[in-house]
């Protein structure tokens, strides 16, 4: 996938001086150009140069740029055991002994002087090796690679690239010592036997566009597009038996009679003439990509993915799921394109087999690590004002693209975990502007889910919740971690009054646990509200009551902030309420009536900006996946914003955001639920997106937590 403003985030366009990188994952990621779109270097001088920002030093080569040909006198630039290494007309790679710094982008330049016979390669624009080279690179190329050598197990780049440009005829720089470029390339000359035949990595939003009119294709994560439908024809078989497959061995036909085993209509019975029936659909894929096959099977019966028509060469060898179901053996299992072209293979006996909803879906694209760049670069642009970092540890300058600020991290206490009711300690983090899967931050001091989750934009405060087991209960514990930097959560203090399923608000200065449920029915639910100082270790104080529900208990009400107030929304007694309810953060008090929901409902996520507060999901009597909002400083009933990504959306857990996007972290409804998350953003009606999953160590979260570093418009 393309990199988004890597190095500068404000300035001309939100990009650097470079213009745009193309990140490279080091998992069959690459860009490649067909055979002869390269014209062979002959006895011509050439220049290749590049901005690298490189990952892993890695141990085996791992390819940069690759010129292949038969003769085994191409050109190739690699990475092997830290340093730049060459390969160019020996049939064995040159060590330049030029390691680059990891995690920075130098400028790279190889230039071949013909009549001077020398090879050299420069770095930041000094000359760091040479070596004698005539060669006669006269040899078609067969095939030109950016960041792999080609599919195979090695070869495959990890890192950033941007501005590769190469020229033939002549040397682009004629010192031994120049100053890199500090505005993007372009085309350099544009004769017949003087040009630039390749410039890329220019476009961050666009890897396979090229300056000079060469196609170029991006396989595994460099590529932008994501395929969303099921890549096999009549998947469900509701055209015909045969329908997109192809039949050998047997019969192929209809069937709705199976006592429930499948029960959305027509499946398909392949029964074999003598020893199997196979029905058989290739589908495309793209190298690098991973791809989720399931399919849904009656007792015994086969299926398969292969890189052919044979179930020998099968790289998904047994589809189907050990444990027999109401709806059959479902399953789905992932796995990595290494070819183009594979084949889905449903098999069956003499006895019948019974097959439906067979499906091959592409995963969606990781998105590349942020770089953090550096204090005081800012690639050759004038800025106003000196240059700082947020909260979140991303650079800003006081003009250029103020959107780009307030990105924020959210923090995920991980709370509970739906396998055989257990709880965890972990503690995870993502960047909210992103998407993707949550890393691992820490943990917290007990196996506790269900508290509140409070923070201003450097500080994070965990507090309240219950356990399960002997020594369990609800817990009084308050503990705080540093935003910024991972770690485990640190003790802060007490809380007064015990409780789980609590609502956290908090602004700058001001934390308040709201509502709380100890057991016992309506009795054991409570309508107090409680505070702490963020940046003041303690034990939390009385701030006030919550007055919905007429004045008696609350529990696992939705909640957002602005700077100067907060907002529940719905909860349970523990039937459920639609009141939406406010309070003055910054003033000691009851709450305050606000307006109503659409419908009552509790363990709602609720997410915003300065100015906006969205609620998503949440139970009533089933959950729902109905997200609504409100503008903060206006009172009011909500009105629609638009839909979660399923009908089953609420999992007890709490959103986070900044100023631009709100996240809403698991899913389900009782007893089952899963590890999804879903944004939106906050100033525009419209349904959820995929976000990524949380990751987790076993199970999935139900009544995880979270706080942010810029949730209200804090930063």
């Amino acid at each position: 996938m393309a990199n988004l403003r890597t190095n500068n985030l404000c300035g001309e366009g939100g990009r650097d001086a470079y213009n745009g990188s193309v990140y490279f994952d080091g998992n069959y990621s690459f860009l490649s150009l067909g055979s002869g779109v390269i014209p062979t270097f002959g006895t011509n001088d050439f220049t290749i140069e590049f901005w690298i920002n490189q990952g892993v030093n890695a141990s085996n080569y791992t390819i940069i740029f690759n010129l292949h040909t038969t003769d085994a006198k191409g050109f190739e630039i690699a990475f092997h055991s830290g340093t730049i290494q060459v390969y160019t007309d020996t049939g064995a790679w040159r060590d330049t002994g030029y390691t680059p710094v990891s995690g920075e982008y130098e400028h790279i330049a190889f230039q071949r002087d013909y009549s001077g016979n020398t090879l050299k390669m420069y770095a930041n624009g000094v000359e760091k090796w040479s070596v004698s080279n005539q060669v006669n690179y006269n040899s078609t190329v067969t095939y030109a690679n950016i960041g792999s050598y080609n599919i195979g197990a090695y070869g495959h780049f990890q890192g950033y690239i941007s501005n590769l440009r190469v020229c033939t005829g002549h040397l682009v720089y004629s010192s031994n010592y120049f100053t890199p470029p500090t505005s993007p390339l372009t085309v350099h000359f544009n004769s017949e036997d003087d040009k630039t035949v390749l410039l890329c990595c220019q476009d961050s939003d666009d890897p396979t566009k090229e300056a000079t009119g060469k196609t170029i294709t991006a396989n595994g994560s460099t590529s932008l597009v994501n395929r969303t439908d099921n890549l096999i024809e009549n998947g469900n078989f509701e055209q015909s038996a045969t329908e997109g497959w192809t039949l050998s061995g047997g019969t192929a036909a209809l069937s709705t009679g199976q006592s429930g085993t499948f029960g959305d209509g027509n499946h398909v019975l392949l029964t074999a003439t003598s020893s199997y029936a196979y029905l058989k659909q290739a589908f495309t894929t793209v190298i690098g990509r991973t791809y989720r096959v399931n399919v849904q099977s009656n007792g015994g019966d086969a299926s398969f993915v292969s890189t052919s028509t044979s179930e020998g060469d099968a790289v998904v060898s047994d589809i189907r799921s050990a444990t027999q179901t109401t709806n059959g053996r479902i399953s789905s299992k992932n796995f990595v394109a290494t070819q183009t072209t594979y084949y889905m293979i449903l098999r069956g006996n003499t006895g019948g087999a019974n097959f439906d909803t067979a499906a091959v879906y592409e995963e969606a694209n990781p998105t590349p690590p942020r770089i953090v760049p550096p204090f005081g670069v800012d690639a050759g642009n004038t800025f106003n004002g000196a240059i700082s970092m947020n909260s979140p540890s991303w650079m800003y300058f006081q003009t250029g693209k103020t959107e780009e600020r307030g990105r924020g991290r959210a923090v995920t206490w991980l709370g509970g975990n739906d396998s055989g009711g257990s709880y965890t300690d972990e503690i995870d983090f993502f960047e909210i502007q992103t998407l993707g899967t949550t890393a691992k931050f820490g943990e917290i001091s007990d196996t506790v889910g269900l508290g509140a989750g409070m923070s201003s934009s450097t500080r994070g405060i965990f507090a309240g919740g219950s356990k399960p087991g002997p020594g369990g209960g609800n817990q009084n514990f308050i503990e705080y971690i540093t935003i910024a930097t991972t770690g485990n959560a640190k003790d802060f203090g007490g809380i007064s009054t015990l409780g789980r399923y609590v609502a956290g608000i908090s602004n700058q200065t001001r934390g308040i646990i709201a509502g709380a449920y100890q057991g016992g029915g309506a009795s054991g639910t409570l309508n107090t509200m409680q505070f702490v100082t963020i940046a003041t270790l303690g034990t939390s104080e009385d701030f006030g009551d919550i007055v919905a529900n007429s004045g008696n208990g609350i529990q696992g009400a939705g909640s957002c902030s602005s700077p100067t107030r907060g907002i529940t929304f719905g909860g349970g007694t523990p039937g459920t309420i639609n009141e939406i309810n406010y309070l003055t953060i910054g003033t000691l008090g009851n709450s305050v009536d606000f307006g109503d929901l659409s419908a009552a409902r509790y363990l709602c996520q609720g997410v915003s900006s300065s100015t906006r507060g969205v609620v998503a999901g949440g139970d009533n009597s089933g959950a729902v996946n109905v997200i609504e909002y409100i503008t903060i400083a206006t009172t009011g009933n909500a009105s629609d914003f638009g839909d979660l990504l399923s009908n089953s959306e609420f999992a007890g857990s709490s959103g986070a955001s900044n100023k631009i996007r709100g996240v809403f972290t698991g899913r389900g409804d009782y007893p089952s639920y899963d590890n999804a998350m879903s944004y939106i953003t906050i100033a525009t009606e419209g349904n959820a997106f995929d976000f990524g999953d949380v990751r987790t160590s076993g199970g999935t979260p139900y009544g995880s937590t979270n706080v942010s570093g810029s949730h209200g418009g804090l930063s």
